[in-house]
């Protein structure tokens, strides 16, 4: 899938149309504009990241924007953008099916990152919808199928028949297995799938705002509160709640959650006016909550009450059959987002990916071939492409700066298999690729280009993103290529 950069902002105030766009353009989006809602259905289109819509326009109003693209557009996330006096109508529109809201005047930080949050849940969106269709499609020899195993099936199998349910389902298994993707495949396969799917990743939340991230605040309600905030829960009214790993919760914090789930009614902090709130709950956890509640750190009422039906994602080592198949998925998903050759494994290479353990599951897979398509020499990946699964070199951890050691007199060209590459992130290793390519090329965008196996416009793109300063500092000639 192609990364989608591009953002509609539609607003009839020009002051905010060019203000948005400067910040939106300095965070690496492309920018469309439109002053009314007929000009936004106009621009708008599935190649986009998410939609900046004002409540008040001509024409067509933000809530005639929202349901429209909700009709044409479903994957596009649509984030409203509402004075303070009309909160009460973005509420709505979240219910509605809209992403998130902002408010004027902007906190940019934070819309910037709402629309981040919008771009990373419309790919993820076109990514599950892949991967349904594969699980859903019958096998056959000459179509690659994600999930042919047996534990595979079975769990395809109870997503059918828990998807239209509205009991709450707790789902179980290692990090990295793939809990979320299911959850929103619970929820698309659900008659709520037109409403909202709030994730609520519960250990990236600060302990102390947990509480008003989940059930929102009223304005004062604590120090730094300058306004009034609709909180996850909320948002998620008619539609999904996830919270994934639902064993991090602080334990003053449970009983609250207890009591949502039971009465089906929140508490703004800062108010005394319990508002009613219908979602379907699914949480997720890594751990074993039996013995967190041994423990007592986690309340056995919650428990059985998060425990409706339960759904255990298995782990990758226990369907290794799914490994060539799920392997070449990823290839080609990793191609399209580059824009460049698909690679495809060997036979070698298939049975040390076979072999591997995966304490990562289905995310250190996928790192794996994104770290070995970033260097491999040829379309077929061999198991020198995979150095970190086979037998381990004799090497030193390179210093920062990924500086290459120089040849050993009478000894075989190195290649990028045989550099100590563990610990660095991929962003670091793609600018350093890019860069010592463009070194290798003097500079020659095209040329480096067709050896990266990138089209020349995403060499301009990517060094734009990630080397501008380091390009100049290496080689001046780079920066009047």
């Amino acid at each position: 899938m192609e990364p989608r950069r591009a953002i509609l902002i539609a607003d009839d105030e020009p002051v905010v149309q060019r203000l948005l766009e400067y910040h939106l353009k300095q965070a690496g989006y492309r920018v469309r504009t439109a002053d009314d809602g007929q000009e936004a259905m106009a621009l708008g289109g599935d190649d986009l990241a998410c939609a900046l819509v004002d409540l008040n326009m001509p024409y067509l109003n933000g809530m005639g924007v929202l349901e429209q693209f909700r009709q044409r557009w479903p994957e596009v996330p649509v984030i409203i953008i509402s004075a303070m006096g009309e909160i009460q109508d973005a509420v709505e529109a979240m219910k509605k099916g809209a992403f998130d809201y902002v408010t004027k005047p902007f906190d940019m930080d934070a819309l910037v990152a709402s629309v981040t949050r919008a771009r990373q849940m419309a790919e993820a969106l076109g990514e599950n919808r892949t991967l349904r269709q594969t699980l859903s499609a019958p096998a056959s020899p000459n179509r690659p199928y994600v999930g042919r195993s047996r534990a595979a099936l079975e769990l395809a199998r109870a997503l059918e028949k828990i998807a239209p349910l509205p009991s709450s389902v707790l789902l179980t298994g290692e990090s990295g297995v793939g809990k979320t993707m299911v959850a929103r495949l619970l929820h698309q396969g659900s008659p709520r799938a037109g409403s909202s799917f709030v994730s609520v990743s519960c250990p990236a939340l600060p302990r102390e705002l947990i509480e008003a991230e989940l059930f929102g605040h009223e304005r004062g309600a604590f120090t730094g509160a300058n306004q009034k905030r609709v909180g996850r829960m909320e948002m998620a009214d008619g539609g999904t709640l996830f919270l994934d790993e639902i064993g991090d919760p602080p334990l003053s914090l449970q009983p609250k959650l207890l009591n949502v789930i039971q009465d089906r009614e929140i508490i703004r902090l800062g108010s005394s006016q319990p508002k009613a709130v219908d979602f379907r709950l699914i949480t997720a956890t890594n751990l074993e909550l039996d013995d967190k509640i041994s423990a007592g750190e986690f309340r056995e009422d919650l428990f059985y009450r998060l425990n409706v039906i339960s759904l255990h994602i298995p782990a990758l080592r226990e369907r290794q059959e799914d490994i060539p198949d799920l392997a070449s998925h990823l290839l080609e998903r990793i191609a399209k987002s580059r824009g460049g050759q698909r690679h495809y494994l060997g036979a070698e290479a298939a049975q040390l990916l076979c072999a591997h353990a995966w304490p990562g599951n289905v995310r250190e897979l996928e790192n794996v071939l994104e770290r070995a398509t970033a260097f491999a020499a040829h379309e077929e990946l061999s198991a020198l492409d995979l150095p970190n699964l086979g037998p381990r070199r004799a090497a030193s951890r390179r210093p920062t700066g990924l500086a290459t050691p120089g040849p050993v007199p009478g000894a075989p060209p190195a290649t990028a298999a045989d550099l100590p590459l563990a610990g660095f992130s991929l962003e670091d290793l793609e600018r350093e690729a890019l860069l010592q390519t463009l070194q290798k090329c003097g500079g020659n965008k095209a040329l480096a280009a067709r050896q990266l196996g990138v089209t020349e416009r995403s060499i301009y793109n990517k060094l734009a993103r990630i080397a501008p300063a380091e390009a100049v500092a290496r080689e001046p000639a780079l920066a009047g290529q």
